[in-house]
């Protein structure tokens, strides 16, 4: 009698398999026939049931309903479900769960590829059109499809990180680039641009913890040390600073952002008055060799102008503050002072006339250059000036 009822117990589940994968095939026409309310009352039907609740095929068959559901243009269709995509994913994840063999999988893929196809699309067009927060967005639907079947779609990923850092979206950028680092992306430009989030959040040790990752793949590389540099200047590590730089200025004697950096840090030490007078020295014969470089490499860079005049400017004002502290009766120690202060601003002139040119009626610079006419005498110049600072006043 048990026998029996064993017996009748496996022939009933059998014929309900076979029950529920006639329902799988049904779900299957219905869905060739564009009947997608039908095809997917039919597949849940199937999904349902024990005997086919783990069937992958079922679970592809779903996955390609809810993707229709996603693209088709008929209203009836679209109003089945509010986010068809989604389920759609969430099919395909499952079929390749239930599917060890992997006899579904290349069709999976097809399928998820088509779908990344549509959305990368999409983002293009919304980068285009400068929507780069939904740019953004599309890019990363594009990756998450492909990571449905465990694939990294390391482009979409990038493409994505480029438009969060143009749509303002730094913590989903920092995110996509930790996201790639992890997905086995290796590329410098990840390493240099998730340190320099890092370094702006004032992070220094994921900063650095970052740069040095990157340069185990890429040993001295001149991107990744000059990323270090940023980090130390940032910090105020002037030593670390220049000892990155100068590395840097050796790999690239062309660099002229290098040699700017190499001045201002060096500026720095030699206006620090705490420093010894002879480390003071030498520091400002650096910052200046290093600026005039920068000028030569880099004829029009209002930066490096403006900076170079700030170090000759900067030593000649304590001189002039200095001889108009004096008394009535001490008018040779004066006359000396402004002498000397009147050969730094000398010096900063041009570098300031050439800054003005660059980046006509800023205020500082020509606030600067009236100190200066006002210093050296030159009246003419000093009325022109300040002519030019009354009117940028008015607006």
């Amino acid at each position: 009698m048990k026998k029996i009822l064993l017996a009748l117990v496996l022939v009933c589940s059998i014929s309900m398999a076979f029950a529920q994968k006639n329902v799988r095939q049904t779900a299957s026409n219905f869905l060739k026939e564009g009947k997608l309310d039908k095809a997917l009352e039919a597949i849940n039907q199937c999904l349902q049931d024990a005997s086919t609740a783990q069937d992958a095929k079922a679970w592809f068959i779903k996955g390609n309903i809810y993707l229709e559901i996603a693209n088709t243009k008929e209203e009836k269709y679209k109003s089945l479900d509010a986010d068809p995509l989604t389920k759609a994913l969430e099919s395909y994840k499952k079929a390749i769960e239930y599917d060890p063999k992997k006899d579904y999988y290349e069709d999976i893929f097809a399928k998820l590829n088509w779908q990344r196809n549509n959305y990368f699309n999409l983002a293009v067009d919304n980068y285009n059109k400068k929507s780069y927060k939904d740019a953004m967005l599309g890019f990363e639907n594009a990756a998450a499809t492909l990571a449905s079947a465990n694939v990294a779609d390391t482009v979409s990923l990038f493409y994505a990180a480029a438009c969060a850092n143009l749509a303002g979206e730094k913590g989903k950028q920092k995110q996509y680039y930790t996201d790639l680092l992890k997905g086995g992306a290796r590329s410098v430009v990840i390493y240099a641009s998730l340190a320099d989030i890092y370094r702006l959040e004032k992070d220094s040790v994921n900063a650095l913890g970052v740069i040095r990752q990157g340069m185990k793949v890429h040993p001295n590389n001149l991107q990744l040390v000059l990323s270090e540099s940023n980090v130390y200047i940032t910090f105020n590590n002037v030593p670390k600073a220049l000892a990155t730089l100068n590395i840097a200025s050796q790999k690239d004697s062309t660099n002229y952002l290098v040699f700017n950096a190499i001045g201002i840090n060096y500026q720095k030490i030699y206006e620090d008055t705490l420093k010894p007078q002879a480390e003071r020295v030498d520091a400002y014969k650096r910052a200046e060799a290093a600026y005039l470089k920068a000028v030569k490499l880099k004829p029009d860079f209002y930066d490096v102008f403006l900076n170079i005049a700030s170090l000759y400017f900067n030593s000649g004002v304590p001189l002039s503050l200095k001889a108009n502290g004096l008394p009535l009766d001490q008018a040779d120690m004066y006359s000396k002072l402004t002498a000397d202060a009147n050969k730094f601003y000398s010096l900063a002139l041009p570098y300031l006339k050439r800054a003005d040119e660059l980046q006509p009626n800023d205020l500082n610079t020509l606030n600067s250059l009236r100190l200066i006419y006002s210093s050296l005498g030159d009246k003419e110049n000093l009325k022109i000036v300040n002519a030019k600072i009354v009117e940028l006043r008015k607006k």
